[in-house]
This record gives C-alpha cells, structure tokens and sequence, in this order.
C-alpha cells in the first residue's frame, strides 16, 4: 500500500514538472512583449495578499 502511494506522489511531481517544464518552453518561443517581466515573489506576495483578504471576509 505504501508503494502505491510513493508511486502515485512521484507520478503527480512528474507530471508537474512536465508541465512547468513545457510551460516555460512555449513562454520562451511566444514571449508577449506587452507584458513586463515579473519576478515569481511578486506573484508569491499578490496570492498571499489575496487569500489574507478572504480570510478576513
């Protein structure tokens, strides 16, 4: 039973890492100039900004 949960948790982070891996590949080839380049703790801080608001509500 164990293994099977070890499985499936390798699989998910896998599969995660596909897709961030192919994710950043497209965002290289079609690279939108419109938007500035943000740094991921600016999106770390906007989430955590978020959430905090619903937490309160």
């Amino acid at each position: 039973m164990s293994l099977l949960v070890i499985a499936a948790l390798l699989y998910l982070g896998l599969a995660l890492g596909f897709i961030l891996v192919i994710d950043n590949l497209v965002g290289l080839v079609f690279r939108d100039s419109r938007a500035p380049v943000q740094l991921v703790s600016v999106y770390i801080g906007r989430a955590f900004a978020a959430s905090q608001k619903l937490y309160r509500k």
